[in-house]
C-alpha cells in the first residue's frame, strides 16, 4: 500500500498489545497529524519520527513508550503540538527540543524523567501551555531564567518538582509573563515561610491570571490568605 501522500492518521484508543511503534511512521514524509494515543504501545519512540519534516501535531501520551526521549524530534520545525504524556521515558528532557519555534503546547506530565529541564526551552516563545513533572526526578535549574521568555504562555503547570522551595527567583520569573491566565504548583513541597518571605516588590502575577492551584503542598497558616491578598 503506497501512503506517501498520507497527511492525517489518526489510531487513538485502540489497543496493540505489546507492540512497538512501527518505524515506517517516520518515512510518511508529508503527515501533518499523528494521533497514536491511548494505544498499548511500548518499546522506544523511533528516531525517524525525526524526519517528520511537516509535522504539526503529535500525540504519544498514555502509552507504555520507554527510553530517551529522542533528540531527533527537535528536527520537527513545524510542530506545534507535542505531547508525551503518561509514559515511562528516562534520562532528561532533551535540549533540542528547544528548536521547535512554532509549539504552541508541550505535555510532558507523568513520565520518570529527571534531571534539569533544560533552559533551551526558554526558546520557545510562541508555546502557549507547559505541562511538566508529577513523576520522574525534575527539577527547575539556573534559577528557572528561561520561564521570563515564554511569553506567549498562558498555561503553566509544575507539578511534584523537587527544587522549587530552595529559590524564589523561578517565581519571579513566572511573575514576568503577561499573558499567564492559570498556574499550577501542585505538590512541590512549598511551605508558608517560602510565600511569606517573598518580597512583595519584586514579584507580581499577570493580572490575567484567573486560577491558581497550591494544593498538595504544606500550608499550614492562615497568613497564605493575606499573601494572596496582596497580589490581587
Amino acid at each position: 500500500m503506497e501512503l506517501s501522500q498520507l497527511q492525517y492518521l489518526n489510531l487513538s484508543s485502540n489497543y496493540f498489545q505489546d507492540t512497538h511503534i512501527p518505524e515506517f511512521l517516520g518515512s510518511l514524509s508529508n503527515l501533518r497529524y499523528l494521533d497514536l494515543s491511548n494505544c498499548g504501545f511500548d518499546g522506544k519512540i523511533p528516531t525517524q519520527f525525526g524526519s517528520l519534516s511537516h509535522l504539526k501535531y503529535l500525540n504519544l501520551s498514555y502509552n507504555y513508550l520507554e527510553g530517551p526521549i529522542p533528540r531527533q524530534l527537535g528536527n520537527l520545525s513545524q510542530l506545534q503540538h507535542f505531547d508525551l504524556s503518561y509514559n515511562y521515558f528516562e534520562g532528561n528532557i532533551p535540549s533540542q527540543l528547544g528548536k521547535l519555534s512554532h509549539l504552541q503546547y508541550l505535555d510532558l506530565r507523568v513520565t520518570d524523567l529527571e534531571g534539569n529541564i533544560p533552559s533551551q526551552l526558554g526558546n520557545l516563545s510562541n508555546l502557549h501551555e507547559l505541562y511538566i513533572g508529577e513523576r520522574g526526578a525534575l527539577k527547575i535549574g539556573d534559577g528557572g531564567q528561561w520561564l521570563s521568555n515564554l511569553i506567549s504562555l498562558t498555561h503553566l503547570y509544575l507539578t511534584s518538582l523537587s527544587n522549587l522551595y530552595h529559590s524564589h527567583s523561578w517565581l519571579h520569573m513566572i511573575g514576568k509573563l503577561p499573558k499567564l491566565r492559570e498556574l499550577s504548583l501542585l505538590n512541590c513541597s512549598l511551605t508558608d515561610n517560602f510565600f511569606l518571605s517573598l518580597r512583595p516588590f519584586i514579584f507580581n502575577f499577570s493580572t490575567s491570571l484567573t486560577v491558581l492551584d497550591l494544593s498538595k503542598n504544606t500550608l499550614m497558616s492562615t497568613m497564605i490568605f493575606q499573601w494572596v491578598a496582596n497580589f490581587t
